[in-house]
């Protein structure tokens, strides 16, 4: 039988992720994490801890929707871990994660060997990075007239992919106005006001690839629509859009959502557990 060598850096953690049996979910996730961490890698040098934070907050709202999700949480720190970093609660709830696997036989026996090397690994220090990660290809799979709900901290937003940049790059989107405590119906979008007229609800959000969404976070709730949200066009010399990710769009819904009440009944007001992107 092959002995696994835990002790090279980048086969390690590749290792890990491979017993999870999930190969489209930490396709995903490593995705995210690599342009959340290029993108604060950008501009004045961070500490590690500002670093780690300024990563985790994000990745853990767009997340969130699947971190119930033993395989999600294991995946998270080890991924983690792999681009230096470390998180006291992320990995906490990875070894948890690990207890869960283990009782459920949800992976091989291999797996179960090597849980010792990966918990070790895991409570390890990380190697600390000194440049930024190599950055996915832009890709998206969504098609212009798509219609999506964009979960967000228990609350659903709605948008209308307007087009798409390039090939198959990246969608264009255009919020509607208001905040759903349940994913939208197409009925309830008909004839409903953009979130900003001008273009100022509009994003390309590179990032937004895969259909189903492994995050969760983006469904397509209807396809092929002639028509967006009701609004007033740019005017001459202002931005048809703002260039943004799937991370950073987050931030941007928050602030034009923000104080709005939902529809359909239900809570209003921001989750504070969760930080926003800086």
């Amino acid at each position: 039988m092959r002995q696994v060598n835990w002790q090279t850096h980048d086969v390690r953690h590749q290792q890990i992720v491979d017993k999870l049996a999930a190969s489209g979910l930490v396709k995903a996730l490593d995705e995210d994490l690599a342009r959340g961490i290029g993108h604060q890698m950008l501009g004045a040098t961070k500490s590690p801890d500002a670093l780690r934070e300024a990563v985790t907050g994000p990745i853990l709202e767009r997340w969130r929707p699947r971190l119930d999700s033993a395989k999600v949480r294991l995946a998270l720190a080890a991924l983690l871990h792999k681009y230096g970093m470390a998180s006291p609660d992320i990995t906490d709830q990875a070894l948890t994660a690990i207890d869960e696997l283990e009782r459920g036989v949800v992976l091989s026996d291999a797996f179960s060997r090597q849980v010792p090397a990966i918990r070790e690994l895991l409570l390890s220090p990380p190697v600390p990075l000194t440049r930024r990660p190599r950055q996915p290809k832009p890709t998206t799979f969504h098609r212009p007239g798509d219609v999506i709900s964009f979960e967000l901290r228990s609350r659903f937003h709605a948008a209308f992919v307007r087009e798409v940049h390039g090939a198959n790059e990246y969608p264009i989107v255009e919020f509607y106005q208001g905040v759903f405590d349940r994913v939208p119906v197409p009925s309830e979008l008909v004839g409903r006001p953009s979130a900003r007229d001008r273009g100022r609800a509009r994003f390309a959000v590179i990032g937004m690839t895969y259909v189903p969404d492994p995050a969760g976070q983006v469904v397509v709730i209807a396809s092929g629509q002639p028509d967006g949200p009701v609004g007033e066009e740019p005017r001459p010399g202002e931005g048809l859009y703002t260039l943004s990710d799937i991370l950073g769009v987050q931030r941007a819904i928050l602030g034009f959502h923000e104080g709005q009440s939902l529809h359909a009944g239900g809570r209003s007001g921001a989750d504070p557990d969760l930080p926003g992107r800086p």
